[in-house]
């Protein structure tokens, strides 16, 4: 049973703009990232409503279908968007902490409308904070829907898209101060920022992470350091240089990413402070010409009084940690030791620098340490974290990209 933090306060987290400014990208982002770092969050939409609409014809993508001429098609928007946000006050009132809306909101009467609505049916202490998204690249804006309009609705053309949102933006009222809303502007993805009235540590945790966001896609490739003498002793944690045969799967790892990266040395390059993570990333990063920034934030997990023991020699020592650790792995800790919980925290500024980077991300680490960032991509439920599969000696290729992450598994013989 995964437990989540609780806030001081309830949080909503209102979306804002015209369609194809990358609104539903970004609340995916968020809410992933909040779940992540252990918050009970999620989102609420007008797709989220469709889907739960019995009566609706669900071929009809009401999300994307736009046409403001279509009288039905605008009634049935504006009825979902009014679900999205009476199923996101039960969920607020029940068991949520954070909830995204991704609703009709390009008015500033939509928006009164929708803060008075909450303040009547949320019995609770909540917050708003508003994001919208302005982008006036014609550029970006194809991209947009190219990558994720296009394939959810392919009998509509690119020129049909751009013609809705055209007489669409003619009623469109960006966020003003005068609406005394808290709030923060991404203009053309991030390429200028406003903020204003903002209030909360939450609210300031989440301005940092939207700062560090683009629409770049990039491989982000995920290895653990090679063998050591405590793989072959069975011992866990310890800080054990490679072993020979370390050094040579180490030199094979380098050969492997001279062929993937054919060349290319713009490269974010990480490892821990480890001897281990050191050593594969120096004999992988002299083969690229590239040097690894090495940071503790990367160190494999703290096994506190158990570092160095063998798996028989802590079942002998300590049989009490043993049947916790099984009954509760993600947030049990060996004494004086970290558990996966206290890894998120660790590794949390390392997911920022790979939300920053626009170039291909490689992190050599430890296994604990990669679960945690493996988990981050694949929406994981944190408490699966302890049971995903890293395995020694492969390269995990992740690409991001809208709404979910490719991936693919190398094994390095």
């Amino acid at each position: 049973m995964q437990q989540y933090k609780k806030t001081q306060y309830k949080l909503i987290l209102v979306l804002v703009g015209l369609p194809a400014r990358g609104k539903t990208h970004i609340s995916y982002k968020l809410n992933r990232y909040l779940n992540w770092i252990g918050y009970k969050s999620e989102i609420f939409s007008i797709k989220g409503a469709q889907q739960k609409d019995d009566k609706l014809d669900q071929i009809i993508d009401y999300e994307l279908e736009i046409d403001p001429e279509n009288q039905q098609i605008v009634e049935v928007r504006q009825k979902l968007s009014f679900q999205a946000a009476q199923q996101l006050v039960t969920f607020l009132q029940t068991e949520g902490d954070i909830a995204l809306y991704n609703g009709l909101t390009n008015t500033k009467c939509d928006r009164q409308k929708l803060k008075s609505f909450f303040k009547e049916q949320l019995q609770l202490e909540f917050q708003v904070f508003w994001i919208e998204s302005i982008c006036d690249d014609p550029q970006v804006i194809v991209n947009n829907i190219n990558e994720s309009k296009q394939s959810r609705f392919k009998d509509k053309t690119i020129e049909q898209f751009m013609n809705h949102i055209n007489v669409i933006s003619q009623d469109y009222q960006t966020l003003e101060n005068i609406e005394n809303l808290s709030y923060i502007k991404l203009i053309n993805i991030g390429k200028q920022v406003k903020v204003h009235m903002l209030e909360g540590y939450l609210c300031s945790k989440i301005v940092s992470f939207l700062l560090n966001l683009h629409a770049n896609n990039r491989q982000i490739y995920l290895v653990r350091s090679c063998q050591t003498e405590y793989h072959i002793l069975d011992k866990i944690g310890g800080d054990p240089e490679l072993s020979a045969m370390g050094k040579q799967h180490s030199q094979q790892l380098g050969d492997y990413f001279i062929e993937e990266l054919k060349g290319n040395k713009n490269i974010t390059f990480f490892t821990s402070q480890m001897k281990r993570g050191i050593q594969t990333a120096d004999i992988v990063g002299e083969k690229l010409g590239i040097i690894a920034l090495k940071t503790k934030n990367l160190d494999e997990i703290d096994y506190g009084i158990c570092d160095g023991l063998t798996v028989k020699e802590i079942a002998a020592k300590y049989p009490k940690q043993i049947k916790e650790r099984k009954a509760n792995p993600l947030e049990f800790k060996y004494p004086r030791g970290e558990s996966f919980l206290d890894v998120i925290h660790r590794v949390e500024p390392i997911i920022y620098e790979i939300e920053r980077s626009r170039d291909p991300v490689l992190i050599i680490a430890h296994v604990a340490v990669l679960k945690c960032l493996y988990a981050y991509y694949h929406c994981n439920q944190i408490s699966e974290i302890p049971n995903i599969e890293i395995p020694i000696n492969c390269v995990i290729k992740l690409v991001p990209i809208p709404y979910h992450c490719l991936e693919s598994r190398v094994i390095i013989k």
